[in-house]
């Protein structure tokens, strides 16, 4: 986000009054060709200086730029300095795709990921992007829409956080477009996002391959991504395991709708495991339930993230999700709000399990 600089002094210009003949006159001209020299000599150092680089091209935000999200300049609310800091933008049809957090008196209040409205417009068509493919019945061809997982992906990096702020678990995100959605097909074949925002590191993800078992998992590692999650870190209502949803470069997906369900018409709220642990969690929307956000005034629709007995991680993790249109920024957030602090392992049962 391009830091906020106040403009510049403005100089009142000498207005045209009436002359008193030419001796006022050639006064006049004297006078304002001081004042024209001295112009020149002034208006270089009181200009603001010009922009050097676009917001996509900025670089990596200091600890300075940092401290300022609790400095002056940010803006009000709930009581305290909020400030918004977004990460750097890829592309997506017409648009941009970036994360964001934002901060309140030091404390984490929002992380999410800004849909430029003009990424909507030239979406890829295409089942995926080929990056993660697997010839499953061994024709010698690959078929990009049974035989590709992840849609069309983008891998985010998140923004700075403010020095001695909370610590947020997350560490990147990934962002997926699907416009035919995917397996499990009667579940969410429909076009729609995935939003996840990971609690591991990307090449925890990048060490599960594609393979012929379940959603083109490798069958080596199928055991480990359906291995189940302890009762106290997930929360009731989600399976411990769910084998046929573990996904090559990806995991498992746990989903608290029943299989009868039927096709996702809205959003809904996955956490997807690993070795018997959540590696990311993902609020997941159709494209026609974002389209319904658009409005004059804007819109936001909040629901609460289903909550485990405890997190293995400590750190401040959020108890709603919310989906939204800002008509300001001409842009959809989808983001987990509401954070709330958690210390993780220590003094809970769950600690001395297996």
């Amino acid at each position: 986000m391009t830091a906020h600089r106040p403009p510049g002094p403005r100089t009142r210009r000498p207005s045209a009054g009436r002359t008193g003949g030419p001796r006022a006159a050639g006064a006049a001209a004297g006078g304002l060709a001081g004042a024209a020299v001295l112009l020149a000599v002034l208006l270089p150092a009181l200009a603001p200086p010009a922009a050097t680089a676009t917001a996509e091209a900025r670089p990596a935000a200091t600890a300075a730029d940092a401290a300022a999200c609790t400095g002056e300049g940010a803006a009000a609310t709930d009581g305290g300095r909020t400030c918004t800091r977004y990460g750097p933008a890829a592309r997506l049809g017409r648009g941009t795709v970036r994360t964001y957090t934002a901060y309140a008196g030091g404390v984490p209040k929002e992380l999410g990921v800004s849909l430029g409205a003009a990424a909507l417009t030239a979406l890829p068509s295409a089942p995926t992007d080929g990056r993660h493919c697997h010839d499953a019945d061994g024709d010698g061809s690959t078929d990009t829409r049974h035989e590709c997982v992840g849609g069309h992906s983008l891998e985010l990096a998140l923004p700075a956080a403010p020095p001695d702020a909370p610590g947020l678990p997350y560490q990147w995100a990934l962002f997926n477009w699907n416009p035919h959605g995917h397996s499990p097909h009667g579940r969410y074949d429909v076009p729609h996002f995935d939003v996840h925002f990971y609690l591991v590191p990307r090449e925890v993800r990048a060490a599960i391959r594609t393979g012929s078992c379940a959603l083109l998992i490798d069958c080596g590692q199928l055991a480990e991504a359906a291995e189940p999650v302890p009762a106290a870190f997930l929360p009731a209502g989600y399976p411990a395991s769910s084998p046929q949803t573990a996904e090559g470069a990806m995991g498992a997906h746990l989903d608290s709708r029943p299989p009868t369900s039927g096709t996702l018409s809205g959003q809904t709220f996955i956490y997807g495991a690993y070795g018997g642990e959540i590696v990311f969690m993902e609020p997941m929307l159709t494209k026609d339930f974002l389209l319904r956000h658009r409005t004059p005034a804007g819109h936001r629709t909040c629901e609460p993230v289903p909550q485990p007995a405890a997190w293995r991680i400590p750190g401040w993790y959020p108890t709603r999700y919310c989906t939204a249109y800002r008509p300001a920024e001409r842009d959809y957030t989808v983001s987990l709000t509401d954070f709330a602090p958690s210390a993780g392992l220590r003094g809970h049962a769950a600690a001395d399990a297996p």
